[in-house]
Order: structure tokens, then C-alpha cells, then sequence
């Protein structure tokens, strides 16, 4: 007498739930094979079929998101104000995105000009225009992020306090990106597989908000450069800071700190105001070394329409 029995593995249909999985990555081999059991007169026996090889398919998939708590204060005539965001691969294998801006949100109250995409090289969620380079596409790995800003000049013309300009980012899949999930792409993907847009179709954007005001503001803008072409022990970083005044008034007791690095030290007599030499001691000019940083009291401050106020403060640091 014969007794049969069929035990197909379960990876038949974990592999095929595997295949569908965003989060497994795109070109992994899934083996598949079945077994066969059964018996002749009470003697066991058993078969193993041949094995079958899939590879996970790439899916394309991004998110943009605007990653600023709130509008990002503007004054008229303002440059390089930056929109912060966020790109994150949320597919499962390595993608290039392509960026573009737009600024022509038809709810907008002004229109910026000069728009330009900068990723945020030393990834310290600050726009440095000095150390952030500009660039229209960006390869990330599945599950990677990064920061990227819009940076905008302000119109000079003047707009009423709270107007709304909306601005947006968004990053399209090079693979694929037709914005309808589902659209296959055959061997577009990692290692020659099968690619297919995901719930994003590729392609995603989002919007952030400039928000013009004209009451009276400090706007603070740093930059640093160093000498030689590489950053090493004994390396001298200058460092710039404008200051700048948002809107006609004054303002009293303005003063400007700066922590000196770790890993620097600061180097003696080089704290300057508008290009004039400030003695490191707390004296009777307006700057002094405190031990850690720097600091300039700049005392009342006015700026008048056609008299802007706007002073440098420099100093150097070396590397350790």
C-alpha cells in the first residue's frame, strides 16, 4: 500500500510575499524548492525537487517632506533664505533623484527669484552657503535620507506683514517616477531585475513657506573659509559674521557671542569689526576674547529707509 504525502515548503510562499516586500532589497535571490514523501510497504521515502531562483523586484519609491517648524521669516530685498526639507529613499534599492523647485504656488502673495536646490554637504541641518553645494539630483541607498534646501532671494518690492510665499521641492526617480503606482519598468532595476513604481509612483514634493514681515529683526549670516585645499592640524579657519537689520527702527544692546569650536583653538588678535582690529582684552573698543568665544557689543543699532545697517565681524581659529 501507498502512502503519499506532499510537503511543499512554506519559502513557495514566502518567497512570492518576499518578491512584494519593499523592505527586502531589490536583486535578492529567493530559492524555492518542494519535497516529496511517502511510503511502499511500511518503507519511508523521499524526493527534493529541483530548486527554483527568483530575485526581489526594485521598488521606486521617495518622500519629500518640508522639515521647518514653521514659515521662515523674510524681510524685502532679503538673499540666500533657505527652505529646509527632507528626501528620504523609502524604496528598496539604490535610486538617483532628479530635483526641481517650484515657485509659482498660485496661493502665493510674492514670488521669490533666484531659486536654487543646495544638499546639505556636512549634514548639519544648517544652510551654509560657503560649505552646502547646489545640486539638481541626488543618489541615496534604500532607506537613506537627506537634507536639501531651497534658497530664494526676497522681491524688493514692499509686501504687507504676514504675505505667504509657498515653495515647493520635488525629487523624481530616474529609474522610473511615472507618478502611477505600479508601472513596471522591465530590467530597470538593481542587477537587471524587474522595477516598479510604488505608492509614490516615484515622484514626490513638497511645499514650505516664506512669510514676509516688516517689523524690526537682527539677521545674523556666517560663512567660513580656510587656508590651503585640505582641513588638517595647524589649518586657520576664518570666520565671517554679517549683521544685518530686518526693517526700518533700532534696537538696543545688540550683542554677537560666538563659541569658539571644539577642536580649535582662537587665534590671538584676529577679532576684527568691519575689517578694523578689536584687542582681545575687555576694554574700551567693542570686542574682547572671553576664554571660550568671542564677543562684539554693537550697543543701539538704526536702520532708516535708504540707510541700511550692516556690519562684519571676523575672526580666526586653528585646528588642534
Amino acid at each position: 500500500m501507498k502512502n503519499i504525502v506532499f510537503s511543499a515548503f512554506l519559502w513557495m510562499l514566502f518567497g512570492i510575499t518576499l518578491l512584494l516586500a519593499k523592505g527586502v532589497s531589490a536583486g535578492t535571490e529567493i530559492i524555492n524548492t518542494a519535497t516529496l514523501e511517502y511510503q511502499i510497504n511500511s518503507v519511508q521515502y523521499s524526493a527534493t525537487s529541483n530548486a527554483t531562483l527568483d530575485k526581489v523586484d526594485q521598488i521606486i519609491d521617495v518622500s519629500v517632506v518640508w522639515n521647518d517648524t514653521s514659515p521662515i521669516i523674510v524681510a524685502s530685498g532679503e538673499i540666500n533664505r533657505a527652505l529646509t526639507f527632507k528626501i528620504t529613499n523609502t524604496g528598496n534599492g539604490n535610486d538617483t533623484f532628479n530635483l526641481t523647485y517650484d515657485i509659482a504656488n498660485p496661493s502665493s502673495d510674492f514670488i521669490v527669484t533666484n531659486p536654487r536646490i543646495f544638499i546639505d554637504t556636512n549634514n548639519n541641518g544648517v544652510f551654509d552657503i560657503s560649505v552646502d553645494h547646489e545640486a539638481y539630483s541626488i543618489t541615496l541607498a534604500a532607506d537613506a535620507s537627506s537634507t536639501i534646501f531651497l534658497v530664494s532671494d526676497m522681491p524688493t518690492s514692499s509686501y504687507i506683514s504676514g504675505s505667504i510665499s509657498s515653495n515647493a521641492i520635488e525629487a523624481k526617480s530616474t529609474i522610473g517616477g511615472s507618478g502611477a503606482p505600479g508601472t513596471i519598468y522591465p530590467g530597470k532595476g538593481t542587477n537587471g531585475v524587474f522595477a516598479v513604481d510604488g505608492m509614490s509612483g516615484g515622484v514626490s514634493k513638497a511645499w514650505g513657506e516664506y512669510k514676509m514681515s516688516n517689523n524690526l529683526g537682527v539677521k545674523l549670516t556666517k560663512s567660513a573659509t580656510h587656508s590651503g585645499t585640505e582641513v588638517t592640524t595647524g589649518t586657520i579657519v576664518s570666520y565671517n559674521i554679517v549683521v544685518e537689520l530686518q526693517a526700518n527702527g533700532s534696537a538696543d544692546n545688540l550683542i554677537i557671542t560666538d563659541a569658539i569650536p571644539v577642536g580649535t583653538t582662537y587665534v590671538a588678535g584676529s577679532l576684527k569689526l568691519d575689517s578694523v582690529s578689536l584687542t582681545d582684552a575687555s576694554d574700551s573698543d567693542s570686542g574682547k576674547f572671553t576664554g571660550s568665544g568671542i564677543e562684539v557689543n554693537l550697543g543701539t543699532v538704526t536702520q532708516t529707509t535708504g540707510n541700511p545697517y550692516m556690519k562684519n565681524i571676523s575672526f580666526e581659529v586653528m585646528i588642534s
